[in-house]
């Protein structure tokens, strides 16, 4: 017999950009910017001062955020990848569908 699938509950769509979205969950984490640069790792190797800059330079909407740099803030502030999916999406010029990437029905995990 099966084991019945976990449900994932739709998300709704944010109307911040996605710096400031990076931003409110790290603060709703109680991390510093300093903090999470600690959590990051890098190849090569960069300092936490730069990875502190890169992280204002995010937060700001200065800097893009590639799929590489969703999947480290995933990592250290479990940023919801549904969301930066859309966004990254949006900023490559694609049309994704609302109803198709955010919200579907629900997404079965196996369980």
């Amino acid at each position: 017999m099966n084991a019945p699938a976990a449900q994932i509950p739709p998300i709704d769509v944010p109307s911040i950009t996605p710096g400031t979205y990076v931003r409110i969950r790290r603060e709703a984490l109680g991390l510093s910017r300093e903090d999470v640069a600690m959590m990051l790792d890098s190849v090569p190797a960069v300092s936490a001062r730069r990875l502190v800059e890169w992280l204002e330079l995010i937060e700001s909407d200065a800097a893009e955020i590639s799929v590489c740099v969703a999947l480290a803030l995933h990592d250290a502030i479990a940023i919801d990848l549904r969301i930066l999916a859309y966004w990254m999406a949006i900023a490559e010029g694609a049309k994704p569908s609302l109803v198709d990437v955010l919200f579907a029905p629900t997404l079965n995990v196996a369980a």
